[in-house]
């Protein structure tokens, strides 16, 4: 008696095998010849890169390539590497039928006969354009999250540099005035000193508290500046005045010094922060005659000019070489020349000056030329 078979004919397996392949959706499965071209067509090769089998069965497998891999043989090469090795896989661009881009994973893979003899090439390609989205998104937030924590190490880095000028600074500028005051002290308390000698011993103290006080209020700017902290005032006030003022601070304090004040009409009125641009003022000439210690005139105007209101302060001291320019609106940028060697200083009046001019809409420059002396200009918008 005759039993029937379970196991299916070879042609049988062929075709369900076939039919398998052809209804796959979510991959794109295909058959080149050893030649590359398309010789059969999947569901999922139609669905994946828009093409019907009509459409490609007998093209190059190519046209699935940017021109620019086309340019360059990339398709004839990955056959090559197949045919070599066995298969070719990799993942990169492809092109669809309407020009649109995916992000493919291909696998190439040569088909020999039982004689070794090249029958074609099986080509398989995966769509992971959303997976490449999700990953690249992901990597694009992983490089935020390393630049960010590298800007905050950066950052504090920085802070710990600048703490430690801050210490470096307090410690020698403070102790140069603090030394004058507790000795000029002593004087006065064991009667060192006569009754002659108290008025120009308080105009030399009332200098080095002005120095200590300048000092403390530049470290506390630019405290304010590192946490972003400097709030400004708002109200409209003259130029004029402003310098005058500050003219009237200092006149008493130099004696080898002539301060001059061309201000003319109209009034340059400007609205701000008046107190921190009398600081700016303020540091012009205080500059100006620290960088002049040979005297002479400090010539300083308040006015309107180009429509923008303007405080200029000149002087006829030592002057800047070009190659120090770029160093004087830095965090202590002091000037590493003999002549400022022994002139007391933080490096950080300019640095806040210029932040204060920015913040106000404004900007700072100078002119300068070595032994003639330099001149320092503000300029904010006028009300």
């Amino acid at each position: 008696m005759l039993r029937k078979s379970n196991t299916a004919e070879p042609r049988d397996l062929g075709d369900q095998f076939a039919l398998l392949v052809s209804g796959v959706v979510d991959y794109a499965i295909f058959m080149l010849d050893p030649a590359g071209v398309i010789v059969t067509w999947n569901e999922g090769a139609q669905r994946i890169k828009g093409y019907t089998a009509t459409e490609v069965i007998g093209r190059h497998f190519s046209i699935f390539y940017p021109p620019a891999e086309v340019r360059n043989r990339k398709p004839d090469w990955e056959l090559e590497v197949a045919k070599r090795e066995g298969r070719y896989e990799e993942e990169g661009w492809r092109l669809r039928k309407d020009g649109t881009r995916f992000w493919a994973n291909v696998i190439i893979t040569a088909l020999r006969d039982e004689t070794g003899r090249l029958r074609g090439f099986g080509k398989v390609t995966r769509d992971l354009t959303e997976w490449k989205r999700i990953e690249d998104l992901r990597n694009a937030e992983r490089d935020a999250e390393v630049t960010r924590l590298h800007a905050h190490a950066d950052r504090m880095a920085e802070l710990e540099r600048t703490k430690a000028d801050f210490l470096n600074l307090a410690s020698h500028e403070l102790r140069g005035p603090m030394t004058v005051i507790r000795g000029y002290n002593s004087m006065l308390a064991d009667g060192t000193l006569s009754p002659g000698q108290f008025a120009s011993v308080a105009r030399l103290l009332d200098l080095k508290l002005a120095q200590m006080d300048r000092l403390i209020e530049q470290m506390l700017e630019t405290a304010r500046l590192e946490h972003d902290d400097l709030e400004l005032a708002q109200e409209t006030f003259d130029l004029r005045f402003v310098v005058q003022e500050q003219i009237d601070i200092l006149r008493p304090l130099t004696r080898d010094h002539r301060l001059v004040l061309d201000a003319g009409d109209p009034a340059p009125l400007v609205r701000g922060d008046r107190t921190r641009i009398s600081t700016v003022v303020a540091n012009f000439l205080d500059n100006a005659i620290k960088y002049s210690p040979d005297g002479g005139e400090i010539r300083c105007s308040a006015c309107l000019r180009d429509s923008r209101a303007i405080v200029s302060v000149r002087d006829e001291g030592l002057g800047i070489a070009p190659e120090h320019m770029p160093r004087l609106f830095s965090r202590f940028g002091r000037l590493p020349t003999e002549e400022n060697m022994n002139i007391p200083g933080t490096g950080l009046g300019l640095f806040l000056c210029k932040e204060i001019a920015n913040r106000h809409g404004g900007d700072i420059t100078v002119r300068s030329k070595p032994g003639v002396g330099s001149e320092f200009t503000l300029t904010l918008p006028p009300v």
